[in-house]
């Protein structure tokens, strides 16, 4: 890590010791909705109380962890050790034993499906040094994106009285990840995850109840009640949700969907989303506007079979993400060999579309579908362990074809 960020995280940590304390509100229910495309609030309760993250923690965890794969610090298959302080972490966990190796894109699939504590710390311990270190690294983060109200302590959101955020500052997490990474926002809509012949299932149940709920993240320490950052899309709209202090999770389930109800329904308060802060970087492109990391031109497309404009427009506007690779090539190639086999790919269109200079990774789509097709082939690819991201119109990224 750079030294000029190693002298800005300490004086970041400076100015939050000088910083009264900001008295917490466990248990106090908080949530807002917020238009994704647009960053307007449509409703909010609470926003800026301040509670205990609990594992919506590893939310900024996996922000960093896809921040270092981008970077070619790591990659989906390089193996990281696993301390003896990883493998001591209470539950929820693997149960890795000390000496052993685990892929990063099986620690992300252990962080976003089953909130393993135990790799947690893996990942902290591999791209920040410490655990602490890395801690120290998240809260800077935080502070860049606009998080104002939010400090970490540790990487899994294990109970500490330090550790603190507001359900505004998730919702600004959680539509970074959205509008940051949508090659990996995928993992976060997985049903499930299998480590060593064993399936744990996703904490989030209304990622299969709640019609258009594609992830992010569940939470629960005592202290804080029960949390969830969500996203869902219908109709070309995506809404990110988030809700702190649920007395149970039952609870807090409906106050989502009752939220999201109200939203999708055009019921809403319509302030906009504060900026960042001065000095931070400017906010991310809304996923609406283009997919990050993706050029508007260069866009290389070729139909999964013979289809009319006609029979494209017939299809729908909406269309899947299969992933990000850096090399147009197998990007190509897998969109291909996918397209071939999900039968509700037929008739969509395959987009490899270019990558900025700052981000080399080509995104790998298929287009051109109707609702019902891509949401049918994100769920065939999820439930087998495959991430998969639905891109409502104006989410799909322009090009010439």
């Amino acid at each position: 890590m750079a030294s000029h960020m190693g002298i800005a995280v300490v004086g970041l940590l400076a100015t939050m010791a000088l910083a009264p304390t900001a008295s917490l509100h466990a248990q106090t229910l908080t949530s807002i909705v917020v238009d994704h495309g647009t960053g307007t609030v449509l409703s909010e309760s609470g926003a800026d109380i301040v509670n205990y993250p609990a594992s919506l923690t590893k939310m900024m965890t996996l922000y960093l962890t896809f921040e270092a794969l981008r970077a070619g610090r790591i990659s989906l298959a390089t193996r990281l050790p696993v301390s003896a302080e990883a493998a001591r972490q209470p539950p929820s966990k693997l149960g890795l034993r000390p000496g052993s190796t685990i892929r990063v894109d099986e620690a992300i699939r252990a962080l976003a499906v089953k909130s393993a504590n135990d790799v947690a710390v893996v990942l902290a311990e591999a791209i920040g040094g410490t655990e602490a270190r890395f801690a120290q690294l998240m809260s800077y983060r935080a502070r860049e994106l606009g998080m104002t109200r939010t400090r970490f302590v540790n990487a899994s959101g294990l109970p500490d009285e330090l550790q603190r955020t507001t359900a505004r500052d998730m919702a600004v997490l959680a539509g970074r990840l959205l509008a940051d990474f949508p090659e990996y926002y995928g993992f976060f809509g997985l049903p499930y995850f299998v480590w060593r012949g064993r399936t744990y299932h996703n904490h989030n149940r209304l990622l299969t109840t709640y019609p258009g709920m594609d992830g992010l993240k569940t939470g629960y320490i005592r202290a804080s009640g029960y949390n969830l950052a969500a996203s869902a899309v219908r109709n070309g709209r995506r809404l990110v949700a988030v809700v702190l202090g649920g007395a149970s999770s039952a609870e807090r389930n409906r106050e989502m969907v009752r939220l999201l109800d109200e939203a999708f329904s055009g019921r809403g308060s319509g302030v906009e989303l504060a900026s960042p802060a001065r000095g931070s970087n400017p906010p991310a492109p809304a996923v609406g506007e283009m997919v990050p990391g993706v050029a508007e031109r260069s866009v290389a497309a070729s139909p999964t079979r013979r289809a009319t404009s006609a029979t494209r427009r017939q299809a729908g506007d909406f269309g899947v993400q299969l992933g990000a690779f850096r090399d147009r090539r197998t990007a190509g190639q897998t969109a291909r060999r996918l397209a071939r086999t999900l039968p509700s790919l037929e008739g969509g269109t395959v987009v490899v579309a270019e990558p900025r200079s700052r981000v080399r990774m080509y995104a790998a789509q298929v287009v051109g579908l109707s609702r019902a097709d891509a949401l049918g082939a994100c769920a065939s690819l999820r439930r087998a362990g495959k991430p998969c991201l639905v891109l409502a119109p104006a989410e799909r990224a322009v090009g010439s074809r």
